[in-house]
């Protein structure tokens, strides 16, 4: 029988105990609005959908049809990611390195915030990053055993990551430049190894072509036009916003240690097959982000894949480093890092003081509250609809709502929907009376023409939320009667 060593007897024990305080905390967190935008994916199951591919609204629709449509069964998918992840990741630094590198690589990913966050909320990064993962893993093998299964696996890897985000074309990216810069892996260019695996991507990938097909190529213009049509001349206070969220998501102290490792690996990945590998699959997402991040909005989580690959590159570095400066700052920066980790789930569970607008998850439940006693006064509930302006509040409404029934959004008054201009015909719903809500945080700028699309309105009736004695937003509510249609 195999005497398991000290690290990987470690990185089990930590991955059961993170675990279970990951489901405990899973018990009682509501879900984010995201979170429930991505559980109306699952109510309305699709080769893909407008914004996004479908990989998430499959696994929430898997858990929740095992736990139930609630909050437990919506964070069980992400919770469900981590632990495979976490697998994977102690494997393939192991694997390239040793297990110590293994253990601390997990350990850095599972508490650094960015991860943290996505190890409770679902969102399409989840399943990203887990198929980023197992993509190098079989990439690795394919270089290394000259397997075509092993190209094979690496291209449904691919697929499968393209059928989680977009942002999936940055690890072509990665595996083309770790293959092509190199003399010795550019050999496998010229085999059928390569081929086979953009074969394989390609059919994973087809409910997402197909979809997109069926409706005018519609989610690749909204990702591709709308990104392009968002690119100013330059604007500063993007850029300084998106290195501040960068600075902030790895709990301020890690970064520095993240930029040193890139820069240490520059001079090593043309003799190291195994830190080229980790580079190559770091430097496209974070150059092309940093590149465009003067021009546009970068969101936060965007990098995600560039720290997966690059927090292992700078542990290579530090573990090989003499000094004890550095070694002292390491210590300092993971346990800062754990510190805002863990006090940010405590916060979420125990409102000792309130984060006031900056609360996203919290006040849905008033609301819906507050408009299932509005039904009421309704003499025709059957042709009553809610909308909620913006998805947040149109999704997290329709969580929390009695019965869960459905709920429409910004289409209802002619702007664009997202999803729901996919899940509702405003055609269909003329006469029909409505509660019209939105937050206080994402207005409705103009009101007053809720007359134009409706015979009578009244309100507004304005809902103030409030946790840990801080004011979180201003939910207003409208009675609407007989929409007029668009």
């Amino acid at each position: 029988m195999r005497v398991l060593s000290n690290y990987t007897r470690g990185f089990w024990l930590f991955l059961i105990a993170i675990t279970v305080v990951r489901l405990f905390i899973a018990l009682f967190l509501g879900p984010a609005p995201q979170e429930t935008y991505y559980w109306n994916y699952s109510k309305h199951l699709d080769l893909s959908y407008f914004d996004h591919p479908p990989m998430t609204a499959y696994l929430i629709y898997l858990f929740t049809s095992i736990f139930g449509d609630n909050a437990f069964g919506i964070h069980f998918s992400a919770v469900f990611i981590s632990v495979i992840l976490a697998i994977a990741l102690f494997y393939f630094v192991n694997a390239l390195f040793d297990e110590r590198m293994a253990f601390w690589a997990v350990v850095v990913s599972s508490t650094t915030f960015i991860f943290a966050l996505g190890s409770l909320i679902i969102t399409p990064d989840a399943p990203l990053l887990l198929f980023w993962i197992l993509m190098m893993i079989s990439l690795y093998q394919s270089i290394r055993s000259g397997r075509n299964l092993w190209w094979i696996l690496t291209g449904v890897f691919l697929g499968a990551a393209f059928v989680s985000k977009y942002t999936a074309v940055f690890a072509i990216a990665g595996a083309f430049l770790y293959l092509v810069v190199s003399k010795q892996r550019r050999f496998f260019l010229k085999t059928v190894g390569p081929f086979l695996s953009l074969v394989a991507g390609l059919i994973v990938s087809l409910p997402v072509i197909i979809w997109n097909y069926q409706h005018d190529w519609a989610s690749f213009g909204f990702q591709s036009g709308r990104r392009a049509a968002g690119l100013s001349l330059l604007r500063p206070d993007y850029f300084f916003g998106f290195i501040g969220s960068q600075v902030g998501i790895t709990a301020i102290f890690l970064m520095p240690l993240f930029i040193w490792g890139i820069i240490k690996a520059v001079g090593k990945v043309k003799d190291d097959q195994n830190l080229a590998l980790l580079f190559w699959f770091c430097i496209p997402t974070l150059t092309f982000f940093i590149a465009i991040s003067p021009l546009t909005y970068v969101k936060m989580n965007w990098l995600a894949p560039a720290y997966l690959s690059g927090f292992p590159l700078a542990l290579y570095f530090y573990f090989r480093s003499m000094r004890r400066s550095l070694k002292n700052y390491g210590i300092f920066a993971l346990t800062f890092s754990v510190v805002v980790t863990v006090a940010v789930h405590f916060l979420a569970l125990f409102p000792i003081f309130g984060i006031g607008r900056a609360d996203t998850i919290n006040g849905f439940k008033e609301l819906s509250a507050r408009v299932d006693e509005i039904k009421k006064d309704f003499e025709d509930r059957e042709q009553l609809f809610i909308c909620g302006y913006e998805y947040k509040t149109a999704s997290q409404l329709r969580f929390y709502l009695e019965g869960q029934p459905e709920t429409c959004s910004n289409n209802i008054v002619g702007e664009r929907g997202l999803a729901y201009d996919y899940w509702s015909n405003p055609d269909t719903l003329i006469g029909w009376n409505c509660i019209f809500v939105y937050d206080e945080r994402n207005r409705y700028k103009e009101p007053e023409k809720l007359s134009v699309f409706f015979e009578h309105v009244e309100g507004p009736e304005v809902l103030t939320v409030t946790r840990g004695g801080k004011k979180i937003t201003d939910f207003h509510i409208y009675r609407c009667y007989k929409y007029r249609g668009l």
